[in-house]
């Protein structure tokens, strides 16, 4: 596929990152959207789905299900019989599934095996080495933005007291208390040279969909820390906090961010 004279064509990592939904298929038919109801021109195509390659959560789409495809205006149109791995964005959700597409490849090029992205030590698609290599990229933009970057184990664990009855989309704000052994960047008060320094760090434990997602540390766990300064209104329960999915990362991880340059 190309971008115009003289611009190059954009890497998987470049299409599965800007894509929601990538799959491939054979054009069916076009110039129709099926039941969904939507105005169809000669690039909107029923695709059917050979293999789904990257997609949301919720989105299930079986091998032989039928996708409408809104084709590229920046690609060659397809005909029926064509096939194509495509890299969409939903359009609408409904009995039909509807995409917008961003960039397409040829038919086997997302599903081929690579040993030769991420750092992958197995062979996985070129679609899958593609999104672990932007999961890392993620790990480590998160890590030069964190307030300190520590290894080590959770020592204790207590629950903040709170004046007050509890709300229902309350926080229930906890400390865990680490036994750190190395620093990865940072100033936490402390240095291990000398044996391993205790930092206390605050989490909601919530389970509420706002605080879901916040790590939720066990007594004895160990790992990679993504530390993050607590706001002022709390900063009298811990002076760090954890607040993102991604801030407890495998030890393993420190050699990806030294790589990076952290």
């Amino acid at each position: 596929m190309g971008r115009g004279a003289g611009m190059p064509d954009p890497t998987i990592k470049e299409l599965v990152s800007s894509s929601g939904f990538s799959f491939a298929g054979a054009v069916e038919s076009t110039g129709n959207a099926g039941a969904s109801g939507l105005p169809a021109d000669d690039r909107t195509a029923v695709v059917q789905v050979e293999q789904v390659l990257h997609a949301p959560g919720q989105l299930t789409v079986p091998p032989g299900g039928k996708v409408i495809v809104q084709m590229s205006a920046d690609l060659p149109p397809l005909s029926p019989g064509d096939r194509a791995t495509f890299f969409t964005n939903g359009l609408a959700y409904g009995d039909e599934l509807v995409v917008t597409e961003v960039g397409r490849l040829p038919a086997d090029a997302g599903a081929a095996r690579t040993e030769s992205m991420a750092g992958v030590t197995a062979p996985v698609s070129a679609v899958e080495a593609a999104l672990a290599e932007l999961a890392q990229d993620d790990v480590a933009d998160h890590a030069a933005q964190a307030a300190a970057v520590v290894r080590g184990h959770v020592s204790a664990l207590a629950e903040v007291s709170q004046d007050g009855p509890r709300g229902e989309h309350d926080a229930q704000w906890w400390t865990a208390t680490l036994e750190v052994d190395l620093i990865a960047r940072g100033d936490i008060g402390g240095s291990p040279a000398a044996g391993p320094v205790q930092v206390v760090v605050l989490y909601a434990n919530s389970l509420d969909v706002r605080w879901r997602d916040w790590p939720k540390p066990k007594a004895g766990q160990g790992g990679l820390w993504l530390l993050h300064r607590t706001p002022t209104e709390r900063a009298q329960s811990a002076r760090f906090e954890l607040e993102h999915a991604i801030d407890l990362q495998p030890s393993l991880q420190l050699d990806l961010l030294r790589e990076r340059g952290m």
